[in-house]
């Protein structure tokens, strides 16, 4: 049986030279197999516009825009949650009972939202505005001088909706192929690649298919290996830089 592509690790980079390496081999292993030729002239051109369409997600103006706006509302996020909560360690008594009053609500709606998906994050941020807002807590936003910060979230916020309004927008007229949708034709296409190969071995025909699934599957354990790695070493960067 052939090796399982842990997809869920792969760029679309790691992906393409997988496909890159198993279509030469198919090639040169199969060259008079009808289903193995067809099924490498439904990769080619997949191929083709996958490289063409490595990071389309997020090299486009309106993406970055949506980027810029997502990273302004989680610093103005941060710096308005770590003041409150250096407040809790005040000497002066109003301003340490103001917020003490007003941490509850961070907690109530998440200490981390920029860690969550950033449609999640509007709505939880929306949430703490609604919170932060109620009267009650009016007087304690002017004791900490946060009235004025608060309104900051609050147009970053809506910037950041905004730009994924403008963005979309766009995107359903423009008929760019992004590298979501290039890696998942080509998963598609591995996913039959599999079913091909399996049936082969079943059958023993061709006579060197347990050959071709050895080196398919050995192509497969070394291209999972080092995607597993990249993503580590990737989230373990993101990580420190938290």
């Amino acid at each position: 049986m052939l090796n399982k592509i842990l997809f869920s690790y792969f760029t679309l980079e790691a992906l393409i030279a997988l496909v890159q390496k198993i279509s030469t081999l198919l090639s040169a292993k199969l060259p008079e197999n009808p289903m193995a030729t067809k099924l490498i002239s439904r990769l080619q051109p997949q191929i083709a516009t996958a490289l063409q369409a490595i990071g389309s997600t997020t090299k486009t103006p309106l993406t970055q825009n949506v980027k810029g706006a997502d990273v302004r509302r989680d610093n103005t996020y941060r710096s308005l949650r770590d003041h409150i909560q250096a407040g809790l360690g005040r000497q002066n008594e109003a301003y340490r009972a103001a917020c003490e009053a007003l941490w509850p609500e961070f907690e109530k709606n998440g200490l981390k939202l920029y860690n969550i998906a950033r449609d999640k994050e509007t709505a939880a941020i929306d949430s703490l505005l609604a919170d932060l807002l109620k009267p009650k807590n009016q007087p304690h936003l002017v004791t900490t001088f946060t009235t004025e910060w608060v309104t900051e979230l609050d147009n970053d916020n809506r910037a950041y909706v905004e730009a994924t309004r403008e963005r979309s927008a766009i995107r359903s007229t423009d008929d760019t192929v992004l590298d979501q949708e290039a890696f998942k034709d080509l998963k598609t296409s591995l996913d039959l690649l599999e079913n091909m190969l399996n049936t082969m071995q079943a059958m023993g025909d061709p006579a060197n298919i347990d050959e071709v699934i050895a080196e398919v599957s050995q192509y497969i354990s070394e291209a999972n290996t080092a995607a597993k790695q990249s993503k580590s070493n990737t989230v373990k960067t993101e990580t420190e830089t938290e």
